[in-house]
């Protein structure tokens, strides 16, 4: 059974026995390091977890999300062709903290 999405069809979210209640998820967040301290990471992990249930339409699945926190080391983004520093990375950070909008130049 092909399954693009997680709402594709009922079934799709199973382990290798294809048993839907034993499934766990795993999240990875990929940060610049210092870019969560623990009061950011707690709502981004509540967060995150109720995004996979939601999406799921399984909210016990919640109790089987797994977030893996990682920070990247500077100069392990790589951006563009570019090894970009976490200097480089929260410069950009605050030049696009603006209000949404159409993006101009790079």
């Amino acid at each position: 059974m092909a399954c693009p999405t997680l709402r594709a069809a009922p079934g799709c979210l199973v382990n290798a026995d294809g048993d839907g209640t034993r499934v766990r998820v795993q999240v990875q967040v990929l940060t610049n390091v210092g870019a969560l301290d623990r009061d950011k990471q707690l709502p981004v992990v509540s967060q995150l977890t109720a995004i996979v249930a939601a999406a799921a339409g399984d909210p016990s699945l919640a109790g089987r999300t797994r977030a893996l926190s990682t920070e990247a080391p500077d100069g392990g983004w790589g951006l563009a062709g570019h090894a970009t520093t976490n200097a480089e990375l929260a410069q950009g950070r605050r030049r696009d903290s603006g209000p949404p909008g159409p993006r101009t130049g790079n």
